[in-house]
């Protein structure tokens, strides 16, 4: 599903892709993020001397956009992983530019992911990163 057509890539000189043959380690780079955790899929870290950094393309805070062709938006952790894990010896990668800081999970959450218990007992969720108060 091509989601992104439109919005994303107003912003073209961000875009671009890579392919990388896989190693003996892999294609050596990690990821953060995920639908799970109500974000996108982010390089986290790159192997000395893989195949990712050998690129010279890929860099950390780089956001991942598409997976051999597949849209990333709405895709969790693992499926991103498997998906990387299906293509087989080469991947081709289509990647945002970042700029060099990694979002944190809690940042982009709406509610954070810690629940606590108020005085009298009552669950409360802590929303994170909004002004507004959340009670009604």
């Amino acid at each position: 599903s091509q989601q992104h057509l439109g919005s994303v890539f107003q912003d073209e000189s961000r875009f671009y892709s890579v392919d990388l043959e896989r190693g003996p380690t892999g294609f050596g780079f990690s990821l953060r993020g995920g639908s799970e955790y109500n974000m996108g899929l982010y390089v986290l870290g790159l192997m000395e001397g893989g195949p990712a950094q050998r690129s010279n393309k890929i860099q950390v805070s780089d956001q991942l956009v598409e997976i051999n062709g597949d849209s990333t938006a709405g895709m969790t952790h693992s499926q991103a992983v498997e998906q990387i894990r299906r293509g087989g010896h080469r991947i081709h990668l289509v990647l945002k530019k970042g700029n060099g800081y990694v979002p944190d999970y809690v940042e982009l959450s709406s509610l954070s992911l810690c629940m606590t218990n108020s005085k009298q007992g009552e669950p409360c969720f802590y929303v994170i990163g909004r002004t507004e108060n959340p009670r009604p």
